[in-house]
This record gives C-alpha cells, sequence and structure tokens, in this order.
C-alpha cells in the first residue's frame, strides 16, 4: 500500500472509513475533533528519545524555512482555501481510483489556490511516491509535516518512508507519535510501520509487540497479517508463518510477496506438494513479478 491513500486504505482495512469532505474539513483547520486525514502509509522510524519540546522546535524552523523559500507568500482567502481544499479532496480521491493523471492536476491546483494547505501537500507525496518519486515525495511530506507538525496521517506517511529508505530512528520516532495519537484511526497502521522500523533495526521482540498491538485493533488487516508471517518466517517460527498467512488469504489477500514467503514456509517445514501449491499460483497470476523471478532462481538451487 502506498501514499496518502494509503492511511484511507488502512481505515478501510478497520472497518473505519469517513467521507474525504470529512478529511478536508480537518486539513482546513475547520473541526478537527479526530484528528482524520489520508494514510498513505509506509513510514520513518523516529526517535522515542526526542523530546517534544524538541520537535516542536525543529518543525518550527522547518516551517519559517518552508515560508521563506515560498516567498513569503500571502495568506489564502477562504475563496482560495475553499477551493484548494476541494481540488485537494478532488485529487485523494481520483489517487485511491488509481487515476493519477487527474490525480495530479486536482493537487496541483489545490496547491496554486493554498500552498499551505497541508492536505494538498500530503496528496501530493503519495502521488509521487506512486510514481516512485520519492525525493519529491519526500519534499511534499516535509512540507506537510511543517505546516502540521501534529497530523498523524502526515506522521505515518513520512514515517514509512523514510523508514524504507533506510532513515529508520526518524522514521520510527514519527510512526511511534502517530500510533500514540488515541485519535487517529488508523493507529494499526502506524503501530505496523514502527514495527517493520524496529524489524529493521534488528528488534525482533519490539516489531512483534508493535505488530500484534495493532492487530488487537484491526484483526482483519493485511499488512499487520503479512508482516507477521514475515517476522515468523525470519524468527524460524515457519507454523506461525503458515496461520498468519491462512489469516490473510482468507482475506482474499494474496500477493506476490506472500505467495512466495508461503513457499518458502511450506519447504521448511517439509510440505513439498503445498509449498509447489503456493509456487504455481506465483508463477501463474504474477508471472513478471520480481518475486517469480526469486522462485525460478531458488528452484534451479535446489536443483
Amino acid at each position: 500500500m502506498t501514499t496518502s491513500v494509503k492511511a484511507l486504505d488502512a481505515e478501510a482495512s478497520a472497518g473505519s472509513i469517513h467521507s474525504p469532505r470529512d478529511r478536508v474539513r480537518s486539513h482546513a483547520g475547520m473541526r478537527r475533533p479526530s484528528l482524520p486525514r489520508i494514510a498513505l502509509t509506509r513510514v520513518r522510524p523516529l526517535p522515542p528519545s526526542v523530546r517534544r519540546i524538541s520537535v516542536l522546535l525543529f518543525w518550527l524552523v522547518a516551517a519559517l524555512l518552508l515560508a521563506g523559500c515560498a516567498g513569503l507568500q500571502p495568506k489564502a482567502s477562504p475563496d482560495q482555501r475553499e477551493a484548494a481544499e476541494i481540488n485537494a479532496e478532488l485529487g485523494i480521491s481520483y489517487l485511491r481510483q488509481n487515476d493519477l493523471i487527474q490525480a495530479e492536476r486536482a493537487l496541483e491546483r489545490a496547491i496554486q489556490f493554498d500552498p499551505r494547505l497541508a492536505m494538498a501537500h500530503l496528496g501530493m507525496a503519495s502521488l509521487r511516491e506512486r510514481q516512485d518519486l520519492l525525493d519529491p515525495a519526500l519534499e511534499h511530506y516535509r512540507k506537510a509535516l511543517a505546516l502540521d507538525p501534529d497530523d498523524p496521517y502526515v506522521q505515518t506517511n513520512l514515517g514509512d518512508l523514510l523508514c524504507r529508505q533506510g532513515e529508520v530512528a526518524e522514521g520510527r520516532a514519527l510512526l511511534e507519535k502517530a500510533a500514540a495519537n488515541p485519535s487517529y484511526r488508523a493507529r494499526h497502521a502506524a503501530l505496523v510501520g514502527a514495527g517493520v522500523c524496529a524489524l529493521k533495526a534488528g528488534e525482533t521482540e519490539a516489531a512483534e509487540r508493535r505488530i500484534r498491538e495493532a492487530l488487537e485493533i484491526a484483526p482483519r488487516f493485511p499488512d499487520a497479517l503479512y508482516e507477521m508471517a514475515r517476522l515468523t518466517y525470519q524468527d524460524g517460527r515457519p507454523f506461525q508463518t503458515r496461520a498468519f498467512l491462512s489469516r490473510l488469504t482468507a482475506l482474499g489477500v494474496v500477493t506476490p510477496e506472500s505467495l512466495l514467503l508461503c513457499y518458502r514456509a511450506e519447504m521448511e517445514l517439509g510440505n513439498r506438494e503445498d509449498a509447489l501449491r503456493c509456487a504455481q499460483r506465483l508463477m501463474r497470476d504474477f508471472t513478471e513479478s520480481e518475486e517469480a523471478a526469486e522462485l525460478d532462481r531458488l528452484e534451479q538451487d535446489r536443483g
């Protein structure tokens, strides 16, 4: 899963979806009791040791620098802000439909109407991430965070991207901050991200605690089930890997990653017949995937 849409998708998996207009209102600063936003989900680890005052000072400086780079743009009028909100909402809706061309047009208009609308930058960051333009994505995520430092959706998505890029400490801290927000509807997404970051840091026990906590909140969240399957396999527990993959498959979620993991776990358990079933489906349904190529290499190595 990716981008601003990640968090929304995470909410969908937990059965708690709210309308795009609700998210627009929250980012417009109108009413924000439940901190709604779009989750685009992969995030970087931000160190829990960093004090709140340090974080606030850091982003205050970032916000001032951003304003300076933007040429001290005047505050948008109410009409401009409303136009920006509408276009940001449209852009995010197009993103969820995977219509990247229309999404880009709408999000560009939103930023033109109001460069200070955090939600517009979050949507644009998600779009750039979908396009594998990670440097521009990171730039827009940071702009969104500078404009709205306490937005858990921004924290989650930026943290996820940072973690995937190897900035584990910063990403993890952002994810932990989002996960600690009791009003955040996609806390489970932040918890999984924090767990993935912890696993990257070699902290298997901490990673498992976080991902299991996510499953307590959202037992049917596919990302949590897959990450637990991956973690248990890496930790030498293939029986548990099989159990988590079974729960994932029962949800109708089958991916190249899950099929390759299924093959590996079943081979580890000595169940070559079941392993071959996973392998055949991988080669049939995802022929051009990296996982199919990896499976081919594994089979060749086995002779």
